[in-house]
Protein backbone atom coordinates (compact mmCIF):
# COMPACT_ATOMS: atom_id res chain seq x y z
CA UNK A 1 0.00 0.00 0.00
CA UNK A 2 0.91 3.42 -0.83
CA UNK A 3 -0.72 6.63 0.16
CA UNK A 4 -0.23 9.78 -2.63
CA UNK A 5 -1.69 13.16 -2.26
CA UNK A 6 -2.88 15.03 -5.27
CA UNK A 7 -5.79 17.01 -6.41
CA UNK A 8 -6.86 18.40 -2.81
CA UNK A 9 -6.96 14.78 -1.69
CA UNK A 10 -5.12 11.54 -0.78
CA UNK A 11 -5.05 8.21 -2.17
CA UNK A 12 -4.69 4.43 -1.33
CA UNK A 13 -2.94 2.96 -4.09
CA UNK A 14 -4.94 -0.49 -3.12
CA UNK A 15 -8.09 1.30 -3.51
CA UNK A 16 -8.41 4.15 -5.62
CA UNK A 17 -6.18 5.08 -8.77
CA UNK A 18 -3.94 7.83 -8.45
CA UNK A 19 -4.48 11.10 -10.34
CA UNK A 20 -1.59 12.50 -12.14
CA UNK A 21 1.40 14.89 -10.52
CA UNK A 22 0.12 12.87 -7.08
CA UNK A 23 2.93 12.38 -4.82
CA UNK A 24 3.72 9.73 -2.46
CA UNK A 25 4.38 10.23 0.95
CA UNK A 26 5.99 8.16 3.88
CA UNK A 27 3.32 7.36 6.93
CA UNK A 28 5.23 9.81 8.97
CA UNK A 29 4.18 12.41 6.13
CA UNK A 30 0.69 11.09 5.49
CA UNK A 31 -0.01 11.62 9.46
CA UNK A 32 1.45 14.60 9.65
CA UNK A 33 -0.37 16.63 7.32
CA UNK A 34 -2.98 14.73 8.47
CA UNK A 35 -2.86 16.60 11.47
CA UNK A 36 -2.43 19.89 10.30
CA UNK A 37 -5.53 19.87 8.05
CA UNK A 38 -6.84 18.81 10.82
CA UNK A 39 -5.83 21.91 12.88
CA UNK A 40 -7.38 23.61 10.06
CA UNK A 41 -4.09 24.14 7.51
CA UNK A 42 -4.85 23.73 3.68
CA UNK A 43 -2.61 21.67 1.93
CA UNK A 44 -0.93 21.90 -1.36
CA UNK A 45 1.80 21.16 -3.64
CA UNK A 46 4.37 23.21 -4.29
CA UNK A 47 8.04 22.45 -6.33
CA UNK A 48 7.30 18.60 -6.16
CA UNK A 49 6.32 18.45 -2.11
CA UNK A 50 3.30 18.49 -0.61
CA UNK A 51 3.09 21.44 2.27
CA UNK A 52 0.47 22.75 4.61
CA UNK A 53 -0.29 26.45 4.92
CA UNK A 54 -2.41 27.88 7.47
CA UNK A 55 -4.91 30.64 7.11
CA UNK A 56 -2.89 33.46 6.45
CA UNK A 57 -1.07 31.42 3.71
CA UNK A 58 2.33 30.86 5.68
CA UNK A 59 3.89 27.35 5.08
CA UNK A 60 4.19 25.36 8.59
CA UNK A 61 7.31 24.06 10.01
CA UNK A 62 5.85 20.20 10.68
CA UNK A 63 8.28 19.79 12.65
CA UNK A 64 7.28 22.17 14.92
CA UNK A 65 3.54 21.13 15.11
CA UNK A 66 2.60 20.95 18.36
CA UNK A 67 -1.01 18.88 20.16
CA UNK A 68 -2.34 22.51 20.25
CA UNK A 69 -1.09 24.40 17.17
CA UNK A 70 -4.52 25.77 15.21
CA UNK A 71 -3.79 26.53 11.73
CA UNK A 72 -6.99 28.14 11.11
CA UNK A 73 -8.73 31.70 11.12
CA UNK A 74 -9.47 32.85 14.63
CA UNK A 75 -12.63 32.72 15.11
CA UNK A 76 -14.10 36.69 15.10
CA UNK A 77 -15.88 38.06 18.01
CA UNK A 78 -19.08 38.90 16.51
CA UNK A 79 -19.36 35.03 15.82
CA UNK A 80 -18.33 34.26 19.37
CA UNK A 81 -20.92 36.36 20.83
CA UNK A 82 -23.68 34.75 18.50
CA UNK A 83 -22.85 31.24 20.11
CA UNK A 84 -22.41 32.81 23.64
CA UNK A 85 -26.04 33.92 23.08
CA UNK A 86 -27.70 31.23 21.62
CA UNK A 87 -25.87 28.70 25.03
CA UNK A 88 -27.01 31.78 26.92
CA UNK A 89 -31.26 32.01 25.57
CA UNK A 90 -31.06 28.38 26.15
CA UNK A 91 -29.67 28.39 29.70
CA UNK A 92 -31.77 31.28 30.56
CA UNK A 93 -35.10 30.08 29.35
CA UNK A 94 -34.12 26.23 30.81
CA UNK A 95 -33.72 27.68 34.52
CA UNK A 96 -36.04 30.61 34.43
CA UNK A 97 -38.08 30.96 31.72
CA UNK A 98 -40.14 27.53 31.75
CA UNK A 99 -40.59 27.86 35.23
CA UNK A 100 -42.16 31.37 35.00
CA UNK A 101 -39.28 32.75 37.01
CA UNK A 102 -37.74 36.56 36.60
CA UNK A 103 -34.59 36.24 35.10
CA UNK A 104 -31.51 37.64 37.37
CA UNK A 105 -30.34 41.19 36.32
CA UNK A 106 -27.07 39.92 35.72
CA UNK A 107 -28.33 37.35 33.14
CA UNK A 108 -29.91 40.09 31.17
CA UNK A 109 -27.28 42.31 31.32
CA UNK A 110 -25.02 39.52 29.58
CA UNK A 111 -27.37 38.58 27.24
CA UNK A 112 -27.76 42.38 26.28
CA UNK A 113 -24.25 42.55 25.78
CA UNK A 114 -24.10 39.59 23.57
CA UNK A 115 -26.58 41.07 21.60
CA UNK A 116 -24.78 44.07 21.25
CA UNK A 117 -21.57 42.65 20.03
CA UNK A 118 -23.62 39.59 17.90
CA UNK A 119 -25.60 42.30 15.74
CA UNK A 120 -22.52 44.52 15.08
CA UNK A 121 -23.70 47.70 17.48
CA UNK A 122 -20.44 47.04 19.49
CA UNK A 123 -17.94 48.01 17.66
CA UNK A 124 -15.53 48.65 20.95
CA UNK A 125 -15.32 45.45 22.55
CA UNK A 126 -12.09 43.50 22.39
CA UNK A 127 -13.37 39.98 24.44
CA UNK A 128 -16.86 38.52 25.67
CA UNK A 129 -18.63 39.81 28.45
CA UNK A 130 -17.85 37.51 31.64
CA UNK A 131 -21.07 35.00 32.29
CA UNK A 132 -22.86 35.73 35.28
CA UNK A 133 -22.52 32.18 38.11
CA UNK A 134 -25.62 30.85 39.72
Amino acid sequence: MAIYYGKNSFYDSNISSIPEGSIELTDDQHKELLSAQYKGATLSINNGAVIAEDYQGNIIDLDKMTDSSSYAAPVQLKEQATSALSTARTYVYNNYGILNEDTPDDWVTYIKALMSISNGKDTTSTTLPTQPTD
